[in-house]
């Protein structure tokens, strides 16, 4: 009962913040910001993540306490810079193919902050962390409802990168498939965010600076460089297992609660 008050707490607050924090974020605030930084989103972007997203980090690390102040959230330090070289390593491939077919470079750095920076680091906390990972590890809900219910949403925010309802579709279901292969990289790196936010923040970059095109759903052969980070980063997985890390998304967490699937296995 418990695991689901705190489900349920956590999901209100998500809907309250996605929803109804935007109505208090006045335009003031966003011409305000918006000026000091010079239009470039450095400031606003993150002024607005924390005051729309804040309550529900801050009810996550409540809820949750652990003995690590950021543990719930995944944001303990450890593993930082082992998860970061890994990510380079996966990321490598994808980023030289899409130089190769690149004829742009767009090489802007507050385009690359905004963009890559704030979007992967944000994001990943606020959709895989604050909400997946409360749910999946805490409530003890199943890998595949815990990862929709965030994974839809983190989709959802992505609509405006298809410019008719094909495209857009195509785009909702490709970062909708994107942000459950998030979730189940922060799952089997033991809960930390390093190296799926690498991951993100790596992907998104490479796009922007070598201007590739076709949107979230990208082309054809983006999206061949693109496979190359994807399957890398599952050898990555693989290998932190085969090396004694627990495997934490196995068959029986996919959709029954965790109590409910220990007590069928145990039996």
């Amino acid at each position: 009962m418990k695991h689901a008050i705190n489900a349920l707490l956590i999901i209100i607050i998500f809907v309250f913040c996605h929803y109804v924090m935007r109505l208090f974020w006045g335009e003031g605030w966003s011409s305000w910001l918006s000026n000091i930084d010079e239009q470039t989103g450095i400031l606003f972007i993150p002024a607005k993540f924390i005051f729309l997203y804040g309550p529900l980090v801050l009810a996550a690390i409540i809820l949750f306490k652990q003995d690590r102040l950021l543990e719930s959230i995944g944001l303990n330090y450890e593993g930082f810079s082992h998860f970061t070289l890994a990510a380079v390593l996966c990321c490598t491939p994808m980023t030289l193919g899409y130089a190769f077919l690149s004829s742009e470079l767009h090489l802007s750095i507050p385009a690359i902050i905004t963009g890559s920076i704030y979007a992967g680091f944000f994001e990943e906390v606020i959709f895989r962390t604050a909400l997946f990972g409360v749910l999946f590890k805490y409530c003890r809900w199943g890998f595949i409802p815990a990862a929709l219910i965030s994974s839809v949403i983190f989709g959802m925010g992505h609509i405006y990168q298809g410019n008719e309802p094909l495209s857009a579709m195509m785009a909702v279901t490709v970062t909708t498939i994107a942000g459950t292969w998030f979730a189940w990289l922060y799952c089997e790196c033991g809960y930390r965010i390093w190296f799926p936010m690498w991951m993100h923040i790596f992907m998104n970059a490479a796009y922007g600076i070598f201007g590739m095109s076709g949107g979230a759903a990208g082309d054809l052969q983006g999206n061949l460089f693109k496979a190359t980070a994807i399957v890398l980063s599952i050898v990555y997985v693989e290998m932190l297992i085969r090396k004694g890390k627990p495997r934490e998304v196995v068959l029986f967490k996919l959709l029954q609660t965790r109590a409910h699937s220990a007590a069928c296995a145990a039996n």
